[in-house]
């Protein structure tokens, strides 16, 4: 089953959803794609001498055909169709990528920004003074040995 061309609409946050309802999609209309074994196959010779024959015969299948030359698995040949449904899975992909990407970037943003925030709070500036202020003496009477240190 092909799918009808996609029309691409500009990205928003909205668009999230429907960007995976349309992968989704996609990928149930690839339902056609399998493994190569899979497929059905015809020898080289035979296909070229009957060539209207054999694209006939790719038309009404699945679209898709394993071509053999010396008994060995050659190519896949597929309709047009066929092609354009896994070039715009393709591209779908690509999108769906910059999405995940930027969705990184922005969680990576928000965590600088949570540490900054902690970094620059009165309770950090408080402590941070607190250290360069401190004493000899304030030290070692907060001084509380490790475990491996002698007591």
């Amino acid at each position: 089953m092909i799918s009808k061309p996609l029309v691409i609409q500009p990205e928003s946050v909205s668009d999230h959803t429907g960007l995976v309802r349309r992968a989704r999609r996609l990928i149930q209309n690839l339902g056609w794609l399998s493994p190569t074994a899979s497929l059905e196959s015809k020898g080289g010779k035979d296909f070229g001498r009957r060539i209207e024959a054999s694209w006939t015969e790719i038309a009404q299948g699945h679209g898709v055909m394993r071509l053999q030359l010396r008994k060995r698995d050659a190519a896949v040949v597929m309709s047009i169709d066929h092609y354009e449904e896994v070039v715009r899975m393709k591209a779908l992909c690509a999108e769906l990528i910059e999405q995940v990407k930027e969705k990184e970037i922005a969680e990576e943003a928000d965590e600088y920004e949570a540490l900054y925030r902690r970094i620059t709070s009165p309770q950090s500036r408080k402590a941070a003074d607190g250290l360069f202020a401190a004493t000899s003496d304030s030290l070692r009477k907060t001084y509380q040995p490790g475990g491996t240190e002698a007591r």
